[in-house]
């Protein structure tokens, strides 16, 4: 029986801002390289906002406060999911899991939205893991009350939902929002 829904962030609620970049042809790869491996750092809390900003900001010859709006600032939020959230609010616990700095999320939910559309938030950052780390799944399914047979993750990167699933959660893969309203209702038929 499915009791928890646990969503990513970028890639569902909003685009990815680094991915905007390193799947970009005109960036150049050294410096989509180093864009990467910034997002890992902060996924895993290495480093700060501020640094990845300051890093950032370098890496494409922008000011400060261009590449603090260009990555942590969006108006691009999917109110299709935010609605729909809300609606399975009422059957199911619900969950976000990022792969995010802990100080990086603000621009995109505040905490006090996070605490109105999830029961529980777990951001890579501040737990020191990301996903697809089998630990991480565990502790979110831990503070949601939940076994990992009961919950079922929702990414937009394969290999995310790919581990989950040999976890022995379930997972849809996020493509679009008509495809995951109909993979969500077969699964809870």
């Amino acid at each position: 029986m499915i009791r928890a829904l646990i969503f990513d962030c970028f890639g569902l609620f909003y685009p990815d801002p680094v991915l905007a970049y390193t799947n970009d042809p005109s960036t150049p790869p050294p410096i989509a390289n180093a864009l990467d491996s910034l997002e890992e750092q902060g996924d895993l809390g290495k480093i700060s906002k501020m640094e990845f900003v300051a890093q950032a900001a370098a890496l494409l010859n922008i000011t400060l406060a261009d590449a603090e709006q260009r990555f942590f600032h969006s108006d691009m939020r999917n109110e299709q999911v935010v609605v729909f959230v809300q609606q399975l609010r009422k059957n199911y616990k619900v969950a976000m899991l990022s792969n995010v700095g802990g100080d990086m999320m603000d621009g995109f939910f505040s905490p006090r939205q996070r605490r109105q559309l999830f029961d529980e938030v777990v951001l890579s950052g501040d737990v020191h893991m990301a996903k697809p780390d089998k630990a991480i799944f565990e502790l979110i399914c831990q503070r949601l009350g939940v076994e990992l047979r009961e919950a079922v993750m929702i990414d937009d990167r394969q290999k995310n939902c790919d581990m989950a699933k040999s976890f022995g959660m379930r997972s849809i893969c996020y493509q679009s929002f008509e495809q995951l309203s109909a993979d969500l209702a077969a699964l809870t038929k």
